[in-house]
């Protein structure tokens, strides 16, 4: 089962009996077959009665990834495990993973959803695609892999080499679409011009940027200096992965796949929905999701939505760039993780309650670079130098391949982190 290509272009007008015919099937299910949204909306007095269209889709509760945290592993999905032909698990928050499973619809799904996106984007099957994102977005990586090859395209898939053999790939291969978070983007332009690589070795015609908001000022150096047309998309992988939102030939928002879920602007603080046109979070209520449907999905994304059709002929909803996260989480080239995650970790490793510690942030030719700054005293790090750095190294390896990540462990004495922790702060950015 494939999705209605046309869907983008239905008539603005039967957008909400779409959303409220399938609303009122989903609402169905999760109260029947997922404990924790029969529990919250019992606990709310909420009933599937009472949900007749979408305009009752506030009585609902929210989701949160904590609670995907909380009720690992499986008590999130809807249909039985024998149905699930693929699992991603990973951290973002709490002491557990998060895990998704996907049913073989889900991941047809989820194909056709990327052709769509990689299609507006104008891949074909004459490009060379060339993926270059860190580990921590593998799975996004994997994604947009298979949506390329659905459309033809050579693939060259996400590696872990360095930033120079990247480029040497670039040019010898003539990639023609480039994959990538704009600060990776930067970071390669930083790169070429330092090795005075010459722009006319490359066939570079498109940039994709996904993972991170595309700011004017490098969707213009994108623009001059590699003489390339410039896409920017969204996603959120615990939803429907990165092509959830795009850019059409007109780069006038970003095109929401809205016949796959309902978006929602609300209050950060309060929860209540705001106006159409004003600054909020994004929530989400998945609709066609088998596995794992979520209802009311707190994106911790401030954006706003658009609803006017745009000149494409469009009549799907459009959002705003992400001006910048409410929800605490860190963002480093599309890998999101809170600090309870790296609390955690470090619990882990020493065995016992962690020591104070400080997450800095530093950038670096347009990379961010993620620091641990964790704090000498007491019974912690009472060995020999060789010893304390054989042990950094170890949880650094820890980290990347918990978080997906790299980090730098500074062990630093307490008095260099107290003044940011006595004021509650955990994270910090250093110019």
């Amino acid at each position: 089962m494939t999705l209605d290509q046309n869907m983008e272009h239905l008539p603005p007008e039967r957008w909400a009996d779409w959303h409220s015919e399938l609303l009122v099937t989903t609402v169905n299910r999760v109260y029947q077959r997922v404990p924790f949204y029969r529990s919250r909306m019992d606990e709310m007095g909420v009933t599937p009665e009472d949900i007749l269209s979408v305009e009752q889709l506030s009585l609902l509760p929210f989701t949160t990834r904590d609670d995907l945290s909380r009720n690992y592993p499986y008590d999130f999905f809807a249909v039985p495990l024998k149905d699930v032909v693929r699992i991603h698990a990973f951290r973002t928050t709490g002491k557990n993973p998060i895990v998704l499973g996907y049913t073989s619809q889900d991941m047809e799904h989820r194909l056709s959803l990327l052709t769509r996106f990689l299609t507006a984007c104008g891949v074909g099957s004459e490009d060379i695609v060339q993926i270059c994102l860190d580990s921590g977005m593998s799975a996004w990586g994997m994604e947009i892999k298979e949506g390329a090859e659905a459309v033809g395209a050579l693939v060259i898939p996400p590696d872990p080499v360095n930033v120079m053999e990247r480029l040497k790939v670039l040019a010898d291969f003539k990639t023609t679409v480039l994959v990538t978070t704009p600060s990776y983007g930067l970071h390669m332009l930083k790169r070429m011009e330092m090795a005075s690589i010459p722009v006319g070795a490359l066939a570079l015609k498109k940039m994709i940027c996904v993972g991170e908001n595309l700011s004017a000022s490098a969707r213009k150096a994108f623009k001059e200096q590699w003489s390339v047309d410039v896409h920017s998309a969204y996603g959120i992988l615990e939803l429907l992965g990165p092509a959830m939102a795009y850019e059409c030939a007109h780069h006038s928002g970003l095109h929401l796949a809205l016949d796959q879920f309902i978006p929602e602007i609300v209050d950060p603080d309060s929860g209540a929905p705001l106006p159409e046109g004003e600054t909020g979070e994004l929530v989400i209520t998945t609709l066609t999701t088998r596995a794992n449907p979520l209802i009311r999905f707190r994106t911790g994304d401030l954006t706003a939505l658009l609803r006017e059709p745009c000149r494409c002929g469009r009549t799907t909803w459009r959002m705003a760039p992400v001006e910048r996260r409410c929800d605490g989480l860190i963002s480093v080239r599309g890998v999101k993780f809170g600090t309870e995650a790296v609390r955690e970790l470090l619990a882990s490793a020493v065995q016992g309650d962690p020591p104070p510690f400080l997450v800095v942030l530093r950038e670096e030719e347009h990379l961010t670079k993620v620091e641990l700054w964790t704090a000498i005293g007491g019974s912690f790090f009472s060995g020999s130098l060789p010893e304390l750095h054989r042990w950094c190294r170890r949880f650094e390896e820890t980290m990347e391949e918990h978080l997906g990540i790299s980090f730098h462990v500074k062990p630093v004495e307490y008095r260099t982190i107290a003044p940011y922790i006595e004021k509650g702060r955990k994270v910090i950015r250093k110019e």
